[in-house]
């Protein structure tokens, strides 16, 4: 189904239209979300409804337009945490904190998110690359959970599940759109698009640019972005188009600090705990922050060689450059600040050909990336506090310059016959991790990497995995979907996905006393070599029935997950690490449905119930001799149940729109000792909309967010590099933002 929305109702329409994430790849009119300056609308093909929902311009669940993550949260079995309520600061161990279906998709230092854009993965982690895209300029967000298609979701990991984003096109006459947000905690956000429209010979331009800023809600320190983009379009032909796009990002954060399970037991301390205003602190506020800036260009080279075929030539850079600054613990306990410099790129290009055979449909093409490390890290410096200025302690890592290289051919078709369609495909990964020399830093000062890969330093072989290793296998997809009536279809599918874990380096570096011990002898290149591609076997059985004011959708899922990754305590050696030989299982049941009484209200619910479980025993020291027994346990952070939804009511221009969302009880470990409470949380949003003054429409909107204040547990990291353990943040309390936007 097809979501034609406004920025803010967006977080609101994937939740309309995302249909259960059905596993068959979304046809032309499916599981879309449009942005317009108008209000929401949904539209389907047959058996599906018409239905509208009006929102104001600021976006219940993403103020700040800068979170994708926040746009589809309402979704059935996509749980996603805060800790910061416009977007700006939701990072922990430098990932976002969301899943699919309990699997968390970026844990375990997987170098990508699960944002694609244009189909391309043009987003990356570590780093800021996650938020240089304003949502206002993207123009439709398809999410894919389970099940996908070969040609969708590329790049280095799909477990779980893909968010692939579209660019909102330049414009066929000149338009202008301004939206000025306020809110609690000073943020404040400028945002402004010129589109120039057809200025001859088939060209148009956009230009966007947004600033966006907001004091932490608790403790010192902000968070601010701006970001630029320009898009060009040139029509040669009928036949022949161009396209460009450019973007720019530079953001400066303040992280809020991480804790641990004792801090977050007593939810009133966690919501005043945070870091120091004191600079001869090791836990100075300003020692705890990161710094990036990002440039990003695509293109695509469309030509239709014939009258059902398409050819498409999408080439693709990334760069990133900046630092995180952070107060870390050592494994004896004792703190330090990290510096972790980064500059790194990625590259490719996808190549795409669909045409028409017979009464088969047919998308084939290859897809070429490269991308730098880190993750893992190449360098960490490590300083103490003296006087109240950083003073350089030495170097914690400093290894190669190496890369991440993927091939990934792919094949997918469909065909349909009467009430009938059967999809499949096939998608190759020839996944090359990248080798990691670790040099010896003795006599090596403050200086930059490349200055100090200049002094030519010896190697550590133990620290070392010396050759590349890399990962070939096919993944199958196979939807068959049935039409029952108008008002009803069925699917079933299966389909394969994969992951590739790579933080065992900084863990190993970190732990390297106790890992090198004359008794164990452990060396990195063991580790590494034992390294295993988690890889997901997903099965799915879904219903959609309709009727003239309702529609129904339940779903069924089963999941085996192969070589599951869990950071469990090696008593033998006395260190917390990622073993990566767990066996794993998921199933549950996903419905959402929505009823429209009126035209003028509006409501939608959606319910989930998730396990996600490892399924065997897991070995708990090096050598395979001890284990833990969490058969039959949820994973960490993985809530069992959610239930969310929105009343939408029109009373004139004014609309008012209440949420809600229920998250189940969390655990922060694979033992299930450290318990985090489910909650209750309730936004309200009020819009009022509507032509004047000569524009087509200008917004007025007021956005509370929790607005009873509650106090909870939100992120858990279970591998935060900064405390070698579970992490902790409270979620965001009561947040009050106003939003003026004009449309030209």
């Amino acid at each position: 189904m097809k979501l034609t929305a406004t920025p803010t109702a967006l977080a609101l329409t994937a939740l309309l239209a995302a249909g259960t994430a059905r596993a068959t790849e979304a046809p032309p009119d499916s599981t879309l979300i449009r942005y317009t300056a108008e209000e929401l609308t949904v539209s389907g093909e047959k058996g599906d409804i018409l239905r509208q929902v009006t929102g104001d311009e600021s976006s219940i669940l993403n103020p700040s337009q800068m979170s994708v993550y926040k746009v589809i949260n309402m979704m059935p079995s996509l749980s996603q945490q805060s800790v910061d309520p416009y977007g700006l600061a939701d990072i922990v161990n430098y990932h976002e904190a969301f899943r699919f279906r309990g699997v968390e998709a970026t844990a375990g230092g997987v170098p990508s998110t699960t944002a694609n854009v244009e189909g391309l993965p043009v987003t990356g982690r570590p780093g800021g690359g996650a938020t240089i895209y304003d949502l206002e300029n993207m123009e439709n967000i398809t999410i894919y959970s389970g099940v996908m298609p070969a040609n969708r979701g590329l790049g280095l990991a799909d477990v779980g599940g893909k968010i692939e984003m579209e660019i909102k096109r330049p414009q066929e006459e000149f338009a202008v759109d301004v939206k000025e947000s306020v809110g609690s905690n000073d943020f404040r956000r400028t945002y402004l698009r010129l589109d120039t429209g057809e200025i001859g010979l088939g060209l148009k331009a956009f230009v966007s640019g947004s600033t966006s800023y907001a004091d932490k809600w608790k403790g010192e320190g902000a968070s601010n972005r701006n970001n630029l983009m320009l898009g060009v379009s040139e029509t040669f032909s009928e036949r022949v188009k161009l396209e460009a796009f450019l973007t720019y990002s530079k953001g400066l954060i303040h992280a809020y600090r991480a804790l641990g399970y004792s801090d977050i037991s007593d939810l009133d301390t966690a919501y005043s705990k945070d870091y120091s205003t004191d600079p001869t602190s090791v836990w100075y506020y300003d020692y705890n922050k990161n710094e990036f800036e990002d440039w990003m260009a695509m293109a695509n080279l469309e030509v239709k060689t014939g009258e059902h075929s398409t050819l498409n030539i999408k080439p693709y850079y990334w760069s990133d450059k900046g630092y995180y600054l952070e107060t870390a613990t050592a494994p004896g306990g004792s703190n330090f600040i990290k510096r972790w410099d980064i500059d790194h790129d990625l590259k490719g290009i996808l190549t795409e050909y669909a045409t028409k055979i017979g009464d088969v449909d047919i998308d084939f093409g290859y897809l070429y990336h490269t991308q730098e490390r880190p993750g893992p890290p190449t360098s960490w410096k490590k300083y103490s506090v003296v006087g109240g200025e950083l003073n350089f302690t030495g170097w914690a890592i400093l290894s190669n310059t190496s890369s991440h290289e993927l091939h990934e051919p792919f094949i997918e078709a469909r065909y349909r016959t009467g009430d009938w369609t059967l999809e499949g495909g096939l998608k190759y990964v020839n996944y090359t991790l990248p080798s990691i020399i670790t040099y010896n830093t003795t006599g090596i000062g403050d200086i930059s990497y490349e200055d100090a890969l200049a002094t030519d330093p010896g190697i550590v072989a133990a620290k070392s995995a010396l050759d590349e290793k890399r990962f070939s296998r096919l993944f199958p997809n196979l939807t068959l979907t049935r039409t029952l009536s108008d008002n009803a279809t069925v699917h079933l599918s299966y389909g394969e996905n994969y992951v590739a874990h790579v933080d065992i380096y900084p863990y190993y570096i970190s732990n390297y006393t106790a890992f090198s011990d004359k008794d164990k002898g452990i060396t990195f290149e063991q580790l590494w070599d034992d390294r295993e591609m988690e890889i997901s076997h997903n099965l799915e059985l879904g219903i959609e029935l309709s009727g003239d004011d309702w529609k129904l959708a339940p779903t069924l899922y089963y999941a085996i997950h192969s070589n599951k990754q869990a950071v469990l305590y090696d008593s033998s050696i006395d260190a917390y690490y990622p073993m990566n030989d767990a066996d794993a299982k998921g199933y549950g049941i996903e419905l959402e449905g929505e009823y429209r009484p009126s035209s003028k209200l509006k409501c939608y619910g959606s319910f989930s119930w998730n396990r996600f479980y490892f399924d065997q025993e897991i070995a708990s020291d090096a050598t395979g001799n001890a284990t833990i027994d969490v058969k039959g346990e949820q994973v960490p952070d993985a809530p069992e149940f959610m239930a969310k939804g929105i009343v939408s009511y029109r009373l004139g221009d004014l609309t008012i729109s209440p949420v809600a969302r229920y998250t189940s009880t969390r655990y922060g470990d694979a033992l299930h000792e450290q318990k985090v409470d489910g909650a209750t949380l309730f936004d309200l949003d009020l819009t009022w909309s509507r032509p004047m003054l000569g524009f087509k429409n200008v917004d007025c909107s007021l956005s509370f967010i929790n607005i009873f204040d509650r106090k909870y547990v939100s992120m858990i990291s279970t591998s935060d590099y900064k405390t070698l353990k579970t992490s902790y943040q409270p979620g965001a309390p009561f947040t009050l933002m106003a939003t003026l936007a004009f449309h030209y």
